[in-house]
């Protein structure tokens, strides 16, 4: 600890005078432990991911100052971050009655609400915070996240450009604005904020605003279409591929092994296919989210269709015969969730519905049910075999190989779920698909429409604005059994 004078701010930067605090001159070293010099090494703790030493620390502080509400509030996030929501809720409440002045309390507690779907709770604690705080625009930015968990689009972008004129550099702003503009079907505006969402993730520069576009002519040059989300995405946005190639680019990819066979296939890759990590050697890197940009791609009623893929034909002939040992046509898979769900203080994005209500909806359609869903949880599969009231043949392990998986979407009639990796292969083989949309919906579901400008002549079914599937069940029920 520096030497300091007594009314000097005390070194540790507690912000007390350090007669106040390190350099209380009682005569004799105390025993008891200071809680102004314990909270900055338990945040540090904290920070640094040392949880128990974190924990430990502040038990010591509300051992000498009971209520204490730093100490108080982080032991709520601790709880969060082990998957205690309602003990973290009520010491989250309880540093805030402490003292409802720290903007992060209540920015901490609407997170934790809104995880919890209590949407509206969370958006007024986010405002609480900014009354607060109203320079801080990571609170402004969460604000953005609750108001498009609410479906108010147009304050959802108002938070999110109110954040970035704060603070102009703030990617996760200029990505979420992105991705909502997209949902909104306004391009043009949407796939420059999109470039940020490299710098969100904490990799590449600040996206330069005049930065050039791809030109119509691509004679000569030499591209490597880089991987960078997972294999549904890559798969979406490859379906720019073909006009790199139109413009007379030459093509390579660098991404997940698993499609190499299938991209090869296309013709599209002659300068060949290899992991991300490969030597680029000549070749020109292009992340494949930025070809939409790099292509002008605004105009909703040119919009590419997806990338043509093609199963083995000796996959689809084993696949034939497993399909055909589970029953008659039609054959229609059937998925239940997709997405990842939140851990701790994460942020993750669920896409499901209730297994019971749309089971009882489809109750009696006549259809050979072919599950799909990858690594589902115990019991969910015999949970939607129990709402149908009929069999629902496992296919899930199929899931593990994209070849086998593109086999078996070539030959079934229908596909009936969320959004997910195989939403995008039935898209390349050419079939429609009857998607269910959580709310708020991915952006390439757009924000109400029956139909996604991206999946031409799929339907889509979402819940009622209260969150209420029933409806679009019944309609789904109608549709199937025409």
């Amino acid at each position: 600890m520096a030497t300091a004078r007594r009314n000097d701010p005390c070194p540790c930067g507690s912000g007390l005078r350090f007669k106040e605090c390190h350099g209380k001159l009682d005569g004799a070293a105390s025993s008891t432990p200071d809680p102004q010099s314990l909270i900055p090494q338990a945040l540090a703790a904290h920070q640094q991911g040392r949880i128990k030493d974190a924990e430990r620390l502040y038990r010591q502080v509300l051992e000498v100052a009971p209520g204490h509400a730093v100490a108080t509030h982080y032991l709520g996030m601790i709880a969060w971050h082990r998957d205690d929501p309602r003990r973290a809720e009520e010491l989250m409440r309880a540093s805030i009655a402490a003292d409802a002045n720290v903007p992060d309390f209540h920015n901490n507690l609407a997170l934790l609400l809104g995880q919890q779907g209590r949407t509206q709770e969370a958006i007024a604690g986010f405002e609480r915070a900014l009354a607060v705080d109203p320079s801080w625009y990571e609170a402004r930015n969460n604000l953005g996240l609750a108001l498009e968990d609410a479906l108010q689009w147009k304050a959802a972008e108002a938070a999110y450009r109110e954040a970035i004129a704060l603070s102009p550099t703030f990617a996760q702003a200029h990505q979420n604005l992105g991705r909502l503009l997209l949902a909104l079907g306004r391009f043009a505006e949407a796939w420059d904020a999109y470039r940020w969402r490299h710098v969100a993730r904490g990799f590449g520069a600040t996206p330069a605003a005049n930065a050039a576009r791809l030109p119509a002519n691509l004679d000569g040059r030499r591209f490597a279409l880089v991987s960078e989300q997972g294999v549904g995405d890559v798969v979406f946005f490859l379906r720019f591929a073909p006009e790199l190639a139109k413009r007379g680019a030459r093509l390579a990819f660098r991404g997940d092994t698993r499609l190499h066979g299938m991209l090869a296939r296309t013709g599209l890759f002659d300068l060949g296919l290899a992991p991300e990590n490969a030597r680029l050697d000549d070749l020109e890197p292009l992340f494949v989210g930025d070809l939409p940009w790099l292509l002008s791609a605004n105009d909703v009623a040119t919009l590419p269709a997806a990338l043509p893929l093609s199963p083995l034909p000796e996959r689809v002939s084993a696949m034939r015969e497993r399909l055909e040992a589970t029953g008659p046509h039609p054959w229609i898979a059937l998925t239940w969730r997709a997405g990842v769900a939140p851990t701790g203080t994460a942020r993750g994005q669920v896409k499901t519905f209730p297994i019971a209500g749309l089971g009882a909806a489809l109750r009696g359609t006549s259809a050979t049910w072919i599950g799909i869903q990858r690594r589902p949880e115990s019991g969910t599969r015999e949970a939607m075999e129990a709402a149908l009231g009929t069999r629902v043949h496992d296919f899930s392990p199929w899931n593990e190989d994209l070849e086998d998986m593109l086999a078996l979407l070539s030959l079934v009639d229908d596909y009936v779920g969320p959004s997910n990796a195989n939403t995008h292969l039935l898209a390349g083989l050419g079939k429609t698909q009857r998607v269910l949309v959580p709310n708020p919906p991915e952006w390439r579901w757009m924000t109400g429409a029956t139909e996604s400008p991206w999946f031409h002549g799929s339907r889509v079914f979402r819940p009622s604005a209260a969150g209420d599937w029933a409806p679009a069940f019944s309609e789904l029920a109608a549709l199937l059994r025409r």
